[in-house]
């Protein structure tokens, strides 16, 4: 039988917690404006204000760090889809999708969309982010997918849709969308989500939204 972890085990856990957190944070801030080739571990020391031993503790390497950043992302991106289960129907579900990740990465905060763009360019070098962009995108797709298998099911959208392909392409259209935002920050969020709406009838065949 596993024994409870004690108060103090408990506190050294929750202080480690904080101060991962911290670094990442950090990180984010340095990698958003710097990029991650151009960031280094003296820069983030610097914005989060601990000493390099304290940071070494938890990150061997600016690797690990754009690593841990990546993978944050990715969990971030994963909670928003997640959204879109809570509901019944599976039209509502993808528009509470839409609606979460333009609330989450096409706002007036610039942060996440550089933060995606780095880890998109930084894949096409670097293996273990690779890696991680294929995990953190596989979660997110199968979730679209099940939404959209759901929807079929209830008939309410069209027999002949793949689903696979369908997510891929709602997923294409929002990071397609990123990139637009940070090209040309005066693109409205809320226009997007308005177009989104209007093309998702013709995507999956929907009678009305």
């Amino acid at each position: 039988m596993p024994v409870a972890a004690s108060a103090s085990q408990r506190a050294r856990a929750r202080v480690r917690a904080e101060i991962t957190a911290e670094i990442i944070e950090a990180a984010r801030v340095c990698f958003a404006r710097n990029g991650f080739r151009m960031t280094t571990l003296q820069d983030v020391f610097a914005e989060s204000g601990l000493s390099a031993g304290c940071v070494y503790n938890y990150f061997r390497s600016k690797n690990e760090l754009m690593l841990a950043v990546a993978d944050a992302r990715h969990d971030a991106e994963a909670r928003v889809v997640t959204k879109g289960l809570e509901v019944s129907d599976p039209v509502a579900g993808l528009v509470g999708v839409a609606e979460a990740f333009v609330a989450e990465y096409l706002s007036a905060r610039e942060q996440p969309r550089r933060i995606a763009l780095e880890t998109w360019s930084e894949s096409l070098r670097n293996p273990a982010i690779l890696k991680a962009v294929h995990q953190g995108l596989h979660g997110p797709r199968k979730q679209i997918v099940h939404l959209i298998e759901r929807g079929k099911v209830m008939e309410r959208f069209s027999a002949d849709i793949d689903p696979d392909m369908a997510a891929r392409t709602i997923i294409a259209l929002f990071h397609g969308f990123v990139l637009q935002r940070l090209w040309d920050p005066k693109l409205s969020a809320r226009a997007i989500l308005t177009t989104f709406k209007t093309l998702l009838p013709s995507l999956l065949g929907v009678s009305a939204l």
